[in-house]
């Protein structure tokens, strides 16, 4: 048996925004972390977990910043925040919508079976603004208030068992309305009656 032990390439998860890349490396209880990242473009990792020394050198897809760019050890993973670096130029659109979404993390174009999308942390450009619809409306505010404005404002879902606790309500209402969902009589006066 060899007195060197072998560096094993560790699984990263990746995601991104616009203006940073968000990498995570699973490993639990990592010790003696080193991150580094040389000629603003390639990624040099190194840590012990659980016996095994972990390391990588990846040729990222654009540079960095790495005086703005950080890395955090918790229990159970390595998290890097990486700053995209902008280019000087910004009148190449084709340079800055590279730099805005990369399709890739690393510059090959070949698979890496170790590098996978976290599409846990994954957020499209489109999904910036969950309410805006993409026109810069925010529609989910908008509906509240045309609610509010016509008296049917959103009542707060009361707890499955204080509903049936009775507090302050009588028998009648409870089976009627266990959570507070506004079922009332009143509610059924528009309709129509029932055909015998």
């Amino acid at each position: 048996m060899s007195a060197s032990k072998e560096v094993v390439f560790p699984n990263i998860l990746w995601a991104q925004r616009s203006e940073h890349v968000f990498v995570s490396i699973p490993l639990q209880d990592a010790a003696n972390v080193a991150v580094e990242i040389r000629s603003g473009r390639r990624l040099h990792f190194s840590a012990t977990a659980g016996g095994q020394d972990y390391g990588c050198v990846l040729e990222l897809f654009r540079e960095i910043s790495s005086e703005e760019s950080s890395h955090v050890t918790l229990p159970r993973q390595i998290e890097l925040k990486l700053k995209k670096k902008w280019p000087n130029d910004a009148s190449d659109e084709k340079e800055v919508a590279l730099c805005r979404a990369w399709p890739r993390l690393t510059k090959e174009k070949t698979k890496n079976c170790h590098i996978q999308v976290d599409w846990s942390r994954w957020k499209d450009d489109d999904a910036d603004s969950e309410n805006d619809g993409g026109l810069g409306f925010d529609y989910g505010n908008m509906m509240s208030e045309m609610m509010l404005q016509k008296g049917l404002e959103k009542k707060e879902p009361t707890p499955f068992s204080s509903a049936l606790e009775g507090k302050g309500e009588n028998d009648n209402e409870k089976k009627n309305d266990v959570m507070g969902t506004g079922n009332n009589d009143d509610d059924y006066e528009d309709l129509p009656p029932l055909e015998e």
